[in-house]
């Protein structure tokens, strides 16, 4: 019973660990998916900024009247390092005038500890 214990805990902890050692693809497309719904606050958590530069980058977000109407990420590039990398996003967006603006874009992340950030600095 007490390795039976053992056992499911150690695989309660592989599962957690997988799933928070997500790619640079899935970390951006987590980013832009929750800037799309305008959910600054958690899009900002998959980036390096501390918590005050989140604060200001949110409120800056909140007021510039900007909406993300569709992104793709198309693929990334990951340095031989393992610790920065590029992800290729096509992106569409629209200001407040409704004019909007298709762009090819490369963000840039990078790896403290063990999970991916989207690199703002």
């Amino acid at each position: 019973m007490k390795k039976t214990i053992i056992l499911f805990a150690a695989l309660i902890a592989l599962a957690m660990a997988s799933c928070s050692n997500d790619t640079p693809d899935q970390v951006v497309d987590k980013f832009y998916r929750a800037t799309q719904a305008q959910d600054f606050e958690k899009a900002l958590t998959y980036t390096n900024l501390n918590d005050e530069e989140k604060e200001v980058i949110t409120e800056y977000l909140k007021n510039v009247g900007m909406a993300i109407h569709d992104y793709e990420v198309l693929g990334s590039n990951i340095d031989e390092g393992d610790s920065t990398a590029i992800v290729y996003v096509h992106l569409v967006t629209a200001n407040i005038t409704a004019d909007s603006s298709e762009n090819e874009i490369n963000i840039p992340c990078v790896k403290e500890g063990r999970k991916w950030k989207v690199a703002f600095f």
